[in-house]
């Protein structure tokens, strides 16, 4: 018995649901009292349509419907006979017409085709006789398509799948297409293939043409938006008489006629680009199965771009990642390798950017006569930019430094150059201790650093060792200012630590900051004497990195980490240790 076979339901019916055609007169529409197909949706008319059986011939009729009836795409406007797999579309309800009577052809049996193969499409009328396939949503029969083909189009279809498969070179695959779309499309005497960029652009990625120069050859702008906005195939016998395009001058211009154009749209469903080819002669139309052939090429491409893309992406992600490892090996070679060893003092440093370059900068400068400047800055900001920014950082701290014996002079030019340099809206914080090693004094100028920290070994007190209002602006805010410098003792057994706002950021799972009152737990000597006995540089800086690591917990960095500590100590007594920490520097060394 004839019947009726659910496709696709927008109110959760079950596709391939069967409804028999068992009367002379079947209502199809909204109102339960009168329809004997009631389909229940707000799009759908009272009385949307009829089917009627006349002398075992079943017919389709529009009863004046909002939405209208279609058949196999096209609008039901009188009485049509039903055939054999006809696709009856109401609004967005689809029905296949089955009729087991009739004798379908049969066809040498095919392997099943890839999924993006098997979809039905539906189609739909669009003003002005052009026609639309859609893209997502419902599926493309291509079965159904492919066993009406002649050989050589299968043929065309499986060159194309297979060359496809065989390259991840995004411009020789889109120039493969379009030369096989120009041998395929006889008619065809243009084909472009547009893809979007990043911004949403549409960007010629390859174009073939019969005639003339592929240079000059434009596309048109406004159906090629159209198929990527509604994700719908589009064909139109003579595009510049079809009434559901815009006004657009650019149709004519390029004198193009019978037109189709096909979405790239990925899995998930998003739009990639097009394909457009184009006639410029009346006498040359493409047909609907010339369009369905498109998509299923359009499919295939769709695929290919989107891996294409992928692969492109991990290749620019792995080179990315080989420049900054690269990156990473250049900024640890301006930082010191090792602490300088001078008698009866000890350097330790540590350094742990957030990311795999930062913008922390540490120095330890050998100047004239006994001298010895010890610098850590701050760079505004992570990665990249603040690293190119310690570079430049880097060589002028040691011009200002060696050319100028005034600490407070040599902070200043090193401001001016900072500025020249074109530092634009970022700036640094630095603080410089020249440390006379022959009469053990520090002389301290701070420009917008957090304050160094001072432990007495006398008298056991941790103290800044310059005060906030001696501090002076960062390098970069203000050219020609002057900074200000303190001088202070340096006893046997005096610590001086100098540390970046990583430090006391540093955070715990649950967000609490370790704080200066962290920093200052770790620096003094613990209370039992035997512990305190030699306490120095190292052993308070390695104290230091534990206790951060220990609050933080295994939670990530959120800023890079740097840290300095110098001391006096009886040269007689203990061997040198000074040294930078090896695990940091070694850390994430590529």
């Amino acid at each position: 018995m004839p019947a009726l076979i659910l496709l696709k339901s927008p109110t959760g019916g079950t596709p391939g649901d069967k409804i028999p055609l068992d009367g002379d007169l079947v209502v199809i529409g909204r109102d339960a009292e009168t329809c004997q197909i009631v389909l229940p949706h707000h799009a759908i008319s009272r009385r949307h349509a009829q089917i009627t059986r006349d002398r075992g011939q079943f017919y389709i009729e529009d009863l004046k419907s909002r939405n209208e009836t279609f058949v196999n795409g096209r609008k039901v406007t009188t009485r049509t006979v039903l055939r054999a797999e006809d696709r009856l579309k109401f609004c967005d309800f689809l029905f296949k017409y089955h009729d087991e009577r009739a004798s379908p052809l049969k066809v040498a049996e095919k392997p099943p085709l890839p999924d993006f193969m098997t979809r039905e499409a539906e189609e739909e009328p669009d003003s002005g006789g052009a026609t639309t396939i859609e893209a997502t949503g419902s599926r493309l029969n291509a079965q159904h398509f492919l066993d009406s083909q002649p050989t050589d189009r299968l043929r065309t279809l499986l060159d194309i799948s297979t060359g496809l498969s065989r390259t991840l070179d995004l411009d020789p695959l889109l120039n493969q297409v379009a030369d096989t779309m120009l041998k395929e499309f006889k008619q065809a005497d243009r084909c472009f293939i547009i893809l979007l960029d990043e911004t949403g652009r549409m960007i010629p990625r390859a174009v073939r043409v019969r005639r003339g120069d592929p240079e000059e050859a434009r596309f048109s702008r406004t159906i090629i938006r159209k198929a990527v906005e509604t994700q719908h195939s589009y064909l139109s016998e003579d595009a510049s008489a079809d009434a559901s395009l815009p006004a657009n001058a650019s149709i004519a211009e390029f004198k193009i006629r019978s037109v189709m154009c096909v979405p790239l749209v990925t899995a998930e469903g998003r739009s990639l680009g097009a394909i457009q080819l184009d006639t410029q002669d009346r006498a040359k139309k493409f047909r609907e199965d010339d369009l369905n052939m498109l998509a299923i090429v359009a499919n295939l491409a769709s695929v290919a771009v989107e891996k294409a893309k992928l692969h492109e992406a991990a290749v620019a992600s792995e080179k990315a990642k080989k420049e900054m490892e690269l990156a990473r090996a250049v900024q640890l070679g301006f930082l010191p390798q090792t602490m300088p060893e001078v008698a009866g003092y000890e350097f330790y440093a540590h350094y742990s950017p957030a990311q795999t370059i930062g913008g922390d900068y540490y120095d330890a400068v050998v100047l004239p006569n006994g001298r010895l400047a010890v610098v850590l800055g701050d760079v505004a900001g992570k990665g990249v930019p603040a690293a190119l920014l310690v570079a430049k950082l880097s060589s002028e701290v040691r011009f200002c430094l060696l050319t100028e014996p005034d600490p407070v002079r040599a902070v200043g030019l090193l401001n001016d150059q900072m500025i020249r340099g074109g530092l634009g809206d970022r700036f640094v914080t630095l603080a410089v201790m020249v440390v006379d090693t022959v009469a053990h004094q520090m002389t301290v100028v701070n420009a917008g650093h957090m304050n160094p920290r001072l432990y007495r070994s006398v008298s056991g007190d941790l103290v800044d060792a310059i005060s906030t209002e001696a501090t002076g602006l960062p390098l970069g805010v203000m050219p020609g200012y002057e900074y200000e410098s303190v001088t202070l003792p340096l006893d046997t057994g005096d610590l001086v630590a100098v540390f970046t706002d990583g430090v006391t950021d540093a955070m715990s799972p649950p967000g609490v900051l370790f704080g200066p009152e962290g920093v200052d737990a770790a620096l003094v000597p613990p209370d039992d004497p035997v512990a305190a006995a030699g306490w120095a540089p190292r052993r308070a800086g390695e104290r230091l990195v534990q206790a951060v690591r220990r609050h933080a917990s295994g939670r990530a960095q959120n800023d890079d980490i740097a840290l300095m500590l110098f001391g006096r100590k009886d040269a007689a007594q203990v061997p040198n240790t000074s040294r930078t920490d090896p695990k940091a520097t070694a850390l994430r060394a590529p």
